[in-house]
């Protein structure tokens, strides 16, 4: 893996040179014969990956699993909210190559009977990068790359973007879409896709109740943003699902690789990643949020 360190260097290098406002940089374990139906899309920091983002993929994947579908890894190299640090890119890209990895082991391992197909058909797994820091701009980027797109038919395949409550709650925050400052842009996203939105479950429900964290969807279905050019059919196009396992946050995964605690690192992202974070000390003395 630290061989491949050079090339997405070069990558980032090219991307940020170039017109292009999305690249896959690499997929595992190759591109498939047949486009997909559906693309679900996990977009994130990955600063660093950790179980939390596996649980998110593999439940989506699952839930999809008897269609033609494929997982995009997707990084930022904008933010509207963080700058990119502590943690070069090229580190980011490597560390979601390893969880691609995971999540391909083990959704081949968990779903195979439920599918009834065998390990000869691996769910293929893209890692690419983005210069929109905006969900509805990556969706429109994706769409226009053609990546995806059927060579024969040019159909594009419905994108389902996985988010948490989090980031469901800054989707639908009018102050990131200046200067009219109303939720028209997002109908690029909630007008033709979907989005899959984790609920956060932690100690002293910071983030609600299951039913305070449905208030979004439920405020667009009973037109209460329409004044803010929110639209009631939007609401079909959100899925609400319940959180599995611990929650993690990065700055906690940062905080523990910084103090040593490298079964704790190794609880939150897993064997490969940790291994990654401790070889490269990469979150030593910065515990930076984000």
């Amino acid at each position: 893996m630290e061989s491949t360190l050079p090339g997405f260097q070069a990558d980032l290098k090219s991307f940020a040179s170039s017109s292009s406002s999305f690249r896959v940089v690499d997929t595992l374990p190759s591109p498939p014969k047949y486009p997909p139906k559906t693309v679900h899309v996990l977009d994130s920091s990955f600063n660093p990956p950790t179980q939390a983002h596996l649980r998110i993929a593999l439940s989506a994947l699952h839930s999809n699993a008897l269609k033609p579908q494929r997982l995009l890894l997707l990084l930022a190299t904008q933010n509207a909210d963080k700058a990119p640090k502590p943690a070069a890119f090229e580190h980011r890209i490597a560390m979601m190559r390893l969880l691609a990895q995971n999540v391909q082991n083990q959704y081949n391992t968990s779903g195979r009977s439920a599918r009834g197909i065998g390990v000869d058909h691996p769910v293929a797994i893209d890692v690419g990068i983005t210069k929109s820091p905006y969900f509805h701009d990556k969706a429109i980027g994706i769409e226009e790359s053609g990546f995806y797109a059927d060579p024969e038919t040019g159909d594009q395949p419905l994108q389902v973007h996985l988010l948490g409550f989090d980031s469901l709650i800054r989707l639908l925050d009018t102050k990131y879409y200046a200067p009219e400052h109303t939720l028209a842009p997002v109908g690029a996203l909630l007008g033709k896709h979907r989005i899959r939105v984790t609920r956060r479950i932690e100690e002293g429900n910071k983030w609600g109740t299951e039913e305070e964290q449905d208030r979004p969807r439920d405020e667009l279905a009973k037109g209460e943003r329409e004044q803010e050019g929110g639209r009631r059919e939007w609401a079909q196009s959100i899925e609400m699902v319940a959180g599995e396992g611990e929650a993690i946050s990065s700055t906690r995964v940062r905080e523990s690789a910084n103090a040593g605690k490298w079964d704790d690192v190794n609880k939150f992202v897993g064997k490969r990643v940790r291994e990654w974070i401790e070889e490269y000390q990469l979150y030593k003395e910065s515990v930076a949020k984000g």
